[in-house]
């Protein structure tokens, strides 16, 4: 098994939270849950806790996205990642885990973050045996830097991340033909083309930059420019001219170039894409995704590759309809049917360790 890229303990001490200092299981749970993948890493994550060993889980909803996000899809698959992140990681404390997805039923958008999205509750298990990817939750990293030249990702390999998916309703799709892969490929680059260049959809991702290495250690979320692809000696003048955020500067054809060029490529270098789908796009589908997801990039971690999501041509908004409906007539979706999730895999140099806000900042006790 080749050897995942591990980040250094130092990273996970600053930048993750520790494990070993809180009290309960569920907290404890619950800071492994905080490691999971999120779309924009806006961790919109808020939970109660009942119990010790009980919790309940909320979408944030100051941390939605709505412009490239209508529906909160994509959010609440980032929920889905946090429970089989959380679930992981409580096996490496001798429990298992119940999830009552939805307890009290679905909700409208106008009811996220009232409504709960699940109920979680630990017990010990009859065997106690870790998860046998718990191992890779910290080494589990989107890596949007571009992949060296090198073998596709293969048959086995893909084979070996699709069996550690448990959500039976949800498909893993594996390709690694370059003939089949090409026409994708263009359209993702289409789509993000598309998001760049559309003032009031790259706002959304402006607002939820860190513009400096202070700013990121501060609010401990979103995305940045390392997060992005953007290395060595052109980081700091990057973030230089674009003023912590200015808003000329960002939607400036320098910064607009510059974002494209290192999405263009990460795209160029794909060694392989993967896809979930599933038959219908309910809320308990967008879950199942998030789950299948977290454990998929587990896996991948595992075998030492990375996913670099393009999330863009799957969005919900006017500006991505026709390049979507270009997009599902090349995947063969249709009816209810949606692709909820759609990588590029392979083997990258170390990327960017994202940080993720601590476990108290997402917990209100008592019931």
């Amino acid at each position: 098994m080749p050897e995942p890229l591990v980040p250094s303990t130092r990273d996970q001490l600053a930048k993750r939270p520790d494990v070993t200092q809180l009290a309960t299981p569920i907290d404890k749970a619950i800071a492994y849950g905080c490691n999971a993948p999120n779309p924009h890493n806006t961790q919109a994550w808020k939970l109660r806790n009942t119990s010790a060993l009980q919790t309940v889980l909320y979408v944030d909803k100051a941390r939605l996205l709505p412009v490239t996000d209508p529906p909160a899809r994509q959010i609440h698959i980032g929920c889905g990642c946090f429970i089989e992140t959380l679930s992981a990681g409580a096996s490496t404390m001798g429990f298992e885990t119940a999830v009552e997805t939805f307890p009290e039923g679905t909700y409208g958008l106008s009811e996220a973050g009232k409504k709960p999205v699940a109920r979680i509750t630990l017990t010990p298990a009859a065997e106690s045996q870790p998860d046998e990817l718990a191992d890779y939750i910290y080494a589990r990293q989107s890596n949007r830097r571009p992949s060296p030249g090198g073998a596709p990702v293969s048959d086995q390999q893909f084979a070996e991340i699709a069996k550690c998916v448990r959500e039976s309703d949800v498909q893993v799709i594996g390709i690694n033909d370059r003939a089949r892969m090409e026409p994708l490929l263009a359209i993702f680059d289409q789509a993000m083309t598309i998001e760049v260049q559309t003032r009031h959809l790259w706002e959304e991702s402006r607002v939820w930059t860190r513009f400096s290495e202070r700013e990121r250690a501060e609010k401990r979320d979103g995305l940045s420019l390392p997060q992005a692809g953007t290395v060595g000696r052109t980081l700091p003048l990057r973030e230089w001219y674009l003023k912590h955020g200015d808003i000329r500067r960002w939607n400036g054809k320098p910064a607009l170039n510059a974002s494209l060029k290192v999405f263009r490529a990460g795209v160029a270098s794909t060694q392989g894409l993967l896809l979930l789908k599933t038959a219908t796009n309910t809320q308990q589908d967008w879950i199942k995704a998030g789950r299948a997801y977290a454990r998929a990039s587990l896996a991948a971690a595992r075998l030492g590759l990375q996913m670099h999501p393009f999330s863009q041509v799957l969005q919900e908004y006017p500006e991505m309809t026709d390049l979507q409906r270009q997009f599902n007539d090349l995947m063969g979706v249709t009816g209810e049917e949606k692709i909820q999730m759609a990588v590029r895999l392979g083997k990258g140099p170390t990327p960017y360790y994202s940080y993720r806000r601590n476990e108290e900042s997402l917990v209100t006790a008592g019931k």
